[in-house]
């Protein structure tokens, strides 16, 4: 079969692999769509916000994927030959028996990834891959293979959500018009709040916000002396009650948000920075602001957050296809990361590779 090896930075390379088999509890899909995101751009551009070496290939990635069930292994009933379904990332797997895991926090399970020992994660950019069978979930006729390949994408906003619970008086603020933006914008106004508010950095981004029902009201950053002030305008002097980071790298967003919370509100992180950042201490102390990491998704009162994502999207409570702008076979996957790499020449938002 035919995977893309990453060997660091962005130096991809299309090759051979051996055929994949099954093992007990397992699934082999045929991989029909498989996203970029913003954590495969880090290392691509040489930087990796988990600490781990930038390069270290060759290696295979890919946790964004849905695709065919071509095989199962023994004592899997959930799916079968031939069925659509999404995949949730092989990376979120937990031990099963920490604490964190028999809560359901599987997603921060302190051995998070790890099957026998070793390091474990999806690796969609192939023809093939395999997951455990509780992390294949079957799709309804009408879910694209493309829109569930952005599932992951939308849990991550689900799990925002519940870790910072909206109401339906709220303010919400968004910063960041790339996918995880423009998903937890969504994913907040489909979850009651009274108004999304999007920052970013580009008028066509901000316009698409606002036409596939992820802001309300939008604010190009940099056209403002000030994003607090331009936030507490539009909230007639009371400020975000929720404020969701969605960009990370080396940007000042951290500092924006709390400058657009209310006081008394919250701030989730879901952006991955390259460092260790800071908080402004004096203004978020005064307004003791609740300052909340999101880190992927697990589990919320008993039910997958990724599953809630399925929902979400089936139940077109949320919308998948608008934001999938550019689409790439396997053989173009370096041209793919180009593309994502460079939004602002390519017009990029979700770029899928199709293996």
């Amino acid at each position: 079969m035919k995977v893309a090896m990453f060997y660091g930075g962005k130096d991809i390379r299309v090759e051979e692999a051996p055929d994949l088999t099954p093992g007990a509890g397992e699934v082999l899909v045929d991989i029909g769509a498989a996203g970029i995101c913003g954590s495969d751009l880090h290392p691509y551009r040489g930087a990796n916000p988990w600490g781990a070496t930038a390069g270290g290939g060759p290696r295979r990635t890919g946790h964004e994927l849905a695709g065919l069930v071509a095989a199962v292994g023994s004592g899997v009933s959930n799916v079968h030959v031939g069925q659509r379904v999404g995949v949730e990332p092989m990376h979120l797997v937990g031990c099963g028996s920490c604490r964190q895991c028999q809560r359901g926090d599987y997603h921060i399970c302190p051995v998070r990834g790890q099957r026998n020992g070793q390091r474990h994660g999806s690796a969609g950019f192939g023809e093939y891959d395999l997951a455990v069978a509780p992390n294949v979930y079957p799709l309804p006729d009408h879910v694209s293979l493309e829109a569930a390949s952005m599932l992951d994408v939308y849990a991550c906003g689900v799990h925002a959500v519940n870790r910072i619970p909206l109401k339906p008086m709220e303010y919400v603020c968004v910063l960041g018009t790339g996918p995880i933006g423009m998903t937890m914008g969504q994913v907040a106004r489909a979850s009651g709040a009274k108004t999304v508010i999007m920052i970013g950095r580009r008028d066509e981004l901000l316009t698409l916000a606002i036409e596939v029902g992820a802001a309300d009201l939008v604010v190009n950053n940099a056209t403002v002396a000030s994003v607090g002030e331009a936030v507490w305008d539009l909230t007639g002097g009371e400020g975000c009650d929720a404020v969701f980071e969605s960009v990370g790298g080396t940007a000042d967003t951290l500092a924006q948000a709390v400058e657009a919370c209310a006081f008394g509100g919250k701030i989730g992180i879901i952006g991955a920075f390259w460092g260790d950042v800071a908080v402004a201490y004096r203004a978020a102390n005064r307004k003791e602001i609740d300052l909340r990491w999101c880190n992927s998704y697990g589990t919320f009162h008993g039910v997958r957050e990724y599953q809630i994502a399925l929902d979400m999207v089936a139940d077109g409570r949320v919308d998948a296809e608008p934001l999938i702008t550019h689409r790439f076979p396997l053989t173009d996957i370096a041209t793919a990361f180009q593309a994502a790499d460079d939004k602002k020449a390519s017009g990029a938002i979700k770029v899928v590779v199709q293996p």
